[in-house]
């Protein structure tokens, strides 16, 4: 089903993402922190199957032209099975990609635990070489080295979002949190620093246009923002989709808000 970006307010929509969005060439370097958000779980004891959910991450390219090219991202994953919530850690870049629109999310430590501070970047070296790096420190840090040709380092994201699930193929409801806040947020372009100020907040909605989560609370210095969960709106229908194109043009460009529908977590994939 195709889902649209549209500015209203100098703001943009999505129906999966809310945060931030810097739409800009040659983007070299990002990075924030938040905290290992905690959900609350309906109840589904009895399923195995992933319908609740959210992701949190950084990355590079997540909004492009093109639909051929894969995001570089990295984050943490809160998600609920059998009623029941699990946290993990996870990186993804086209090198663990399946096909052109599923990419393979891979665990990097056993599951976190709530609250846990996490601190993520990553950056370009040059001679198309990235580095994705993300800490907590309850268990350590870990570094993916990857090269990665022709990646086009058109944006840079900072984004909370309700995932899609590989094998329904349905974009998962959110779960109750509480308003998850990215901090220490840098980035660089042509290695520049630039500021939030300069990036689009984008909100999430439901099909009928509804804000149900938002992006907010943008410091003067352009360095930390909340997201938050609207509790008055209906939950985020369940799209068919495994990429969420975008019909709206802005800047005379058409967008495409793409994201990761395969998670490949130890002893569960979806």
């Amino acid at each position: 089903m195709l889902g649209a970006v549209s500015v209203v307010s100098a703001s943009w929509t999505s129906t999966n993402w809310s945060g931030y969005v810097m739409d800009s060439s040659g983007v070299t370097a990002i990075s924030a922190s938040w905290t290992v958000p905690e959900v609350g779980c309906a109840n589904t004891a009895g399923s195995s199957t992933i319908t609740q959910g959210l992701v949190v991450w950084i990355g590079f390219d997540g909004l492009s032209s093109s639909s051929s090219q894969v995001p570089e991202q990295i984050g943490t994953d809160s998600f609920c099975v059998n009623g029941s919530p699990s946290y993990y850690a996870w990186e993804e870049d086209p090198t663990t990609g399946v096909g052109k629109t599923n990419h393979v999310v891979i665990a990097l430590y056993d599951q976190l635990t709530p609250g846990d501070q996490i601190t993520a970047s990553i950056a370009y070296l040059g001679k198309n070489k990235f580095q994705l790096t993300i800490t907590d420190p309850a268990v350590g840090s870990r570094t993916y080295n990857v090269i990665i040709p022709n990646a086009p380092r058109a944006s840079a994201e900072w984004i909370v979002e309700a995932f899609t699930n590989i094998n329904t193929q349905n974009q998962v409801t959110l779960p109750s949190f509480r308003p998850i806040t990215f901090s220490g947020c840098k980035v660089s372009v042509n290695n520049v620093a630039e500021s939030l100020k300069n990036a689009q907040p984008m909100n999430m909605v439901d099909s009928n246009g509804n804000i149900i989560v938002t992006t907010q609370n943008l410091n003067q210095a352009g360095t930390s923002f909340t997201v938050a969960k609207v509790s008055s709106a209906s939950p985020v229908p369940e799209f068919q989709a495994t990429v969420l194109v975008v019909a709206a043009t802005l800047l005379a460009a058409s967008v495409i808000v793409r994201k990761h529908v395969t998670y490949l977590i130890p002893q569960a994939s979806y």
